[in-house]
């Protein structure tokens, strides 16, 4: 009688501490895990937009070294700083909403008064404008990362004029054509539902979510296969991050 043969028991380590493709939560709560699975620890990331830094609120303060810029200190992300292949991973997220007159869109920022666009002499308007914004500065992105680097990008698919503008599509399709790779794609879903809106008729579906774009400027035709060194996500029991203590935290002898 012939043995059976003991059957492998596959590689790995057991365990659902997973990095999911969609969160309900606030930006700052998924961004540490777009890093976890695509930014090495250590890495040169220039987040070109970072405004007041609110995507970096749960990301340990050592972990990169961040470049930080946006309009505010005198840098266009359309025209950086950098070196040519001189970033491991480029962060944009801008006003991702035109916002004519400046009341639309109100809890976002103000897209024209920012940007400078929708003036009587620009180029392009309302919506073309903003995807112009996001074709030009991921250009400038490609330029100062170097070959196997990341391009996080924040974008929301808005509804303009009544068109519905699917926008995450139109950045990908753009961006491949430069030789972008996409990666991955995380949806963020706001916490609670959206405010009360005055309209005569509902029309379109109204955007509680939007995404985190992960690009890679390939290197040669190697496939990603992941990092080998990730940065931990230490989570609060609920899938949400949470920073390790203070060094010098002191922490209370009965719990």
């Amino acid at each position: 009688m012939t043995a059976r043969k003991k059957r492998k028991s596959p590689d790995g380590t057991p365990t659902n501490d997973l990095v999911f493709s969609a969160y309900v939560g606030t930006n700052d709560e998924v961004f540490p895990f777009v890093l976890s699975l695509y930014v090495e620890p250590g890495s040169t990331v220039a987040d070109v937009t970072y405004g007041k830094g609110v995507f970096w609120r749960n990301v340990p303060p050592d972990a990169y070294k961040l470049l930080a810029t946006d309009l505010q200190s005198g840098v266009d992300c359309r025209s950086l700083p950098y070196q040519d292949g001189s970033i491991d991973c480029v962060v944009f997220d801008p006003p991702y909403m035109h916002t004519p007159g400046g009341t639309a869109h109100v809890d976002h920022q103000n897209y024209e008064g920012y940007y400078k666009n929708n003036l009587t002499r620009s180029e392009k308007k309302y919506h073309e404008a903003v995807l112009d914004l996001y074709f030009k500065a991921a250009r400038e992105a490609w330029r100062v990362l170097r070959e196997g680097g990341t391009y996080v990008v924040k974008c929301q698919d808005e509804v303009c004029a009544n068109q519905q503008r699917l926008t995450h599509v139109e950045i990908i399709n753009e961006l491949q054509s430069y030789g972008f790779v996409v990666e991955d794609l995380f949806v963020v879903v706001r916490n609670g539902r959206p405010g009360v809106s005055r309209l005569l008729k509902q029309a379109h579906a109204r955007k509680n979510h939007s995404y985190f774009l992960v690009f890679l400027k390939p290197k040669g035709r190697k496939r990603w296969a992941g990092l080998k060194n990730r940065l931990q996500i230490t989570t609060n029991g609920t899938g949400k991050p949470r920073l390790p203590p203070a060094k010098n935290e002191e922490f209370p002898l009965f719990h």
